[in-house]
């Protein structure tokens, strides 16, 4: 069992550092949201900047911004579940016993979290590859190359969502299984 919960805090501090540095998207993102605004300020005033080295068209600009947004998101949804910041009834689930939200939480991920990350890591995949092999790109004409990139982005994050949801077993298995010793060092992790 310590085993179990050993390899549950290797996959939480993996998960952790991968939503940390993920999170640091966000400052790539604002600035290109910034960029975008301005520029596009500056090109109703001086339209002569439209040929300049420092303008990038806007639909490239924005297709950055979901691009950024979506990697952010995806990235950080292990992240997110691990903290326990993701969507759940309160007003139920409050009034269970520890015991008895380790074991719905146990079955949620085992029932449902589980097999739905594999099928969304499955077809990611095939949409992934699809996409490289096309040589896809971005249906506007000045928008971005390399559609494939963005879209490898969904099952890299639901397998991260997946780890999440693998060390939260390998917890909950602990706080409902184990001896008491280990039962109060699964309730106080994450």
């Amino acid at each position: 069992m310590q085993r179990l919960l050993s390899l549950s805090d290797g996959i939480t501090r993996l998960i952790e550092w991968i939503g940390r540095m993920a999170a640091l998207l966000a400052l790539p993102l604002m600035l290109v949201i910034v960029y975008d605004i301005i520029s596009r300020k500056l090109l109703g005033i001086y339209p002569a900047l439209s040929g300049s080295v420092w303008h990038i068209s806007s639909t490239k600009l924005q297709e950055m911004e979901w691009h950024l947004h979506a990697v952010l998101f995806l990235l950080c949804l292990g992240y997110a579940y691990l903290r326990d910041r993701h969507v759940r009834i309160e007003l139920v689930r409050e009034r269970f016993s520890p015991d008895l939200r380790a074991a719905i939480e146990l079955l949620g991920c085992l029932l449902f979290l589980l097999p739905y990350c594999y099928l969304v890591i499955s077809f990611g995949i095939d949409f992934t590859a699809r996409a490289y092999h096309s040589g896809e790109v971005s249906a506007a004409l000045t928008g971005l190359p390399h559609r494939w990139l963005i879209k490898a982005m969904l099952p890299l994050g639901f397998s991260i969502l997946a780890l999440a949801a693998m060390a939260t077993v390998l917890r909950n298995v602990v706080l409902l299984f184990g001896p008491a010793d280990l039962r109060d060092q699964a309730r106080s992790r994450p």
